[in-house]
C-alpha cells in the first residue's frame, strides 16, 4: 500500500466517531443502576464518604474545617436515623465535635490560657461553666416529689439528659475560641462571612424554588407558606438576620478592603430575599433594626446629620402612608396568627423561677416540670433566654447570664476602640459586629439566643443553630486581635 493511500485510511479513522463496544456500555449501564440503587436503599455509605471527607477537611486547615460545620448546620440540619438516641444526633453535630477536636489536637503542646485567652467574656462564661453542673447536682440531691424526671416520648434517662446538657454547653463555650483561634488573617475574616453568606443564598434559593414547585414545608401563616419550615435547609434561612448586618456592611463600608465585593453585594440581595421568606415576626424584626443601624452608621460617617435626620423621616413617612404599616400589623394581630401563646410559656418559667429562686430546677430540666403543666401552659421550653436561665439556673444563673450581657455591651465599645488604628480599611467589621451584639442581645426575649437546653427537643438541633451567633463573636475577637498585631497589615 502506497503512502497516498495509507494517508486516506488515517485520515478516514480520524474523522469516523468511535463506537464503543457493547461490553463497554453494559457495564456503565449496570455501574450507573448499582449507583443509583446503593444511594436510594443504602445511604450510609454515602455518608461515610462525607463524613471521610469532612474529617478531612477539619484537619486540613481551621477555616476549612469551620466551613464544613457552616455548611453541615445550615443544610444539613436532620437526623438521618428515625429512632433511638441516634435521632437526636445531627450531622452538625458531629461537624461541631470534629472542629473543637481538631482545635484542641493541633494546640496540644499549648497551655489552657493559650486555649482561652483573656477576653472580656472569660468571667462571666467560667461562672456559667461552673455553675450548670451545680444547679444539675442540686436538682439531684433535691428532686422535686411532684415532677417525673423522664421522658414520655424516648427512652432517654435523666443522666443521659444531664451528660447532653453538659456536652452542649462545653461545645458552646469552646467554639468562640476555636474560631478565633483559626483565624490568622484579615481574608480569613471575609472568607467566614462569605461562607456564611453562601448558605443563607443556597437556603434561599431552595425556598423559592420550594414556594414555586410546591415542594419542602407546608406550614402556613397568613395566606404564606413557610417552605423552609421543618426542612434540612432551615438554619440557613433562621442565620439570614444575625448574618444581614455584616453583608449589609461590606456592600457599604467594603469597596477598599473587601476582596471579594461583588460577591458580598450580591450575597446581600439573597440574604435580603432569605430574610423576606422566611415570615417570621422576629426575624424580620431583627432584621429591618440591623439593616437601620448599619444604615446609621453609614449616614453618620457620610452625611450631614441634618440630612440623615430629614432622610429618615422622609422614609419614615413614606413608610406610614404606603399601608405597609397596616399590613404588617396583621402578623401581630392574635386572632390571625399563632404564637401569643408563649405568653402562658412565660408565666410558667415565671412559676418555675419563684418556687425554686437560689439554683432553679436545674439546667436542662425544664421540660420535666413544664409537663406536669396541663393544656396552653406546656411549651416545653420558655421561648426567652433571660426566662429559661432564671427557671433552669434561678437568681445565680440569671445574674452570670446579665454579667455576660454587659460584658458584650463593653466588648461592643471595645471595638470602636480597637479599629481606630486602621484608618477605616476595615470599618465594615467594626459596624457589622457593633449591630450584631445589639441583635443578638434582643433575640434573648424571642429565644434562647445563647445556650442551648437540653429541655428542647434533646437541644442537639437547637447547637446547630446557637452556634452561628457564638461564632461570628469568634470572628470578632479574631478581628480584634489582628487590628492590635501585625497581621492588620495583611488581606
Amino acid at each position: 500500500m502506497d503512502d497516498a493511500n495509507i494517508s486516506v485510511n488515517t485520515t478516514m479513522s480520524l474523522n469516523t466517531p468511535q463506537r464503543w463496544s457493547w461490553h463497554v456500555c453494559v457495564l456503565i449501564a449496570v455501574i450507573a443502576v448499582a449507583l443509583d440503587i446503593l444511594f436510594v436503599e443504602s445511604p450510609l455509605p454515602w455518608l461515610v464518604g462525607a463524613g471521610v471527607v469532612a474529617v478531612l477537611a477539619q484537619f486540613r486547615s481551621p477555616v476549612s474545617g469551620l466551613a464544613v460545620v457552616i455548611f453541615s448546620c445550615g443544610l444539613l440540619n436532620y437526623s438521618p436515623f428515625e429512632t433511638g438516641i441516634l435521632s437526636r444526633l445531627y450531622p452538625g453535630n458531629i461537624a461541631i465535635g470534629m472542629f473543637i477536636l481538631a482545635w484542641l489536637m493541633t494546640s496540644m503542646s499549648v497551655s489552657a490560657r493559650s486555649l482561652f485567652p483573656t477576653t472580656l467574656l472569660n468571667r462571666p462564661l467560667l461562672g456559667i461553666a461552673l455553675l450548670t453542673p451545680v444547679s444539675m447536682l442540686w436538682s439531684r440531691l433535691n428532686p422535686d416529689p411532684e415532677v417525673t424526671y423522664a421522658y414520655p416520648h424516648s427512652d432517654v434517662s435523666w443522666s443521659t439528659a444531664q451528660l447532653s446538657q453538659l456536652l452542649l454547653l462545653g461545645m458552646t463555650l469552646c467554639i468562640p475560641f476555636a474560631v478565633a483561634a483559626g483565624i490568622k488573617r484579615w481574608k480569613d475574616v471575609e472568607t467566614v462571612v462569605t461562607i456564611m453568606g453562601i448558605v443563607v443564598a443556597i437556603g434561599t434559593l431552595i425556598t423559592a424554588g420550594g414556594l414555586i414547585f410546591g415542594y419542602g414545608g407546608t406550614y402556613v401563616i397568613l395566606g404564606a407558606t413557610r417552605a423552609y419550615w421543618g426542612q434540612p435547609w432551615d438554619s440557613s434561612i433562621e442565620l439570614s438576620a444575625l448574618c444581614l448586618p455584616f453583608l449589609f456592611s461590606g456592600v457599604l463600608f467594603g469597596r477598599r478592603s473587601l476582596s471579594r465585593y461583588w460577591l458580598v453585594c450580591g450575597l446581600f440581595v439573597l440574604c435580603l430575599l432569605g430574610l423576606v421568606l422566611t415570615f417570621s415576626r422576629e426575624t424580620w424584626l431583627v432584621g429591618f433594626v440591623g439593616l437601620l443601624l448599619v444604615s446609621a452608621s453609614w449616614l453618620r460617617s457620610r452625611v450631614n446629620p441634618a440630612f440623615g435626620l430629614i432622610l429618615i423621616i422622609v422614609v419614615s413617612a413614606a413608610i406610614v402612608l404606603s399601608g405597609v404599616i397596616g399590613l404588617v400589623s396583621a402578623f401581630y394581630n392574635p386572632d390571625q396568627v399563632y404564637g401569643f401563646e408563649r405568653i402562658y410559656y412565660y408565666a410558667t418559667a415565671l412559676q418555675l423561677f419563684t418556687t425554686h429562686p437560689l439554683l432553679g430546677v436545674g439546667a436542662g430540666n425544664y421540660q420535666f416540670f413544664d409537663r406536669s403543666y396541663e393544656g396552653e401552659a406546656a411549651g416545653g421550653i420558655a421561648h426567652n433566654q433571660l426566662l429559661t436561665m432564671a427557671a433552669e439556673t434561678g437568681l445565680v444563673g440569671l445574674a452570670f447570664f446579665l454579667w455576660l450581657v454587659l460584658r458584650l455591651a463593653r466588648f461592643r465599645r471595645k471595638l470602636h476602640f480597637d479599629f481606630e488604628s486602621l484608618d477605616g480599611s476595615y470599618e465594615w467589621v467594626k459596624v457589622a459586629g457593633s449591630a450584631f451584639i445589639l441583635l443578638w442581645i434582643a433575640e434573648c426575649f424571642f429565644q434562647e439566643a445563647f445556650f442551648a437546653t437540653a429541655a428542647a427537643g434533646g437541644g442537639t438541633r437547637v447547637m446547630t443553630v446557637i452556634i452561628f451567633p457564638w461564632t461570628l463573636v469568634g470572628v470578632l475577637l479574631a478581628a480584634c486581635n489582628l487590628s492590635q498585631g501585625a497581621g492588620s497589615a495583611e488581606n
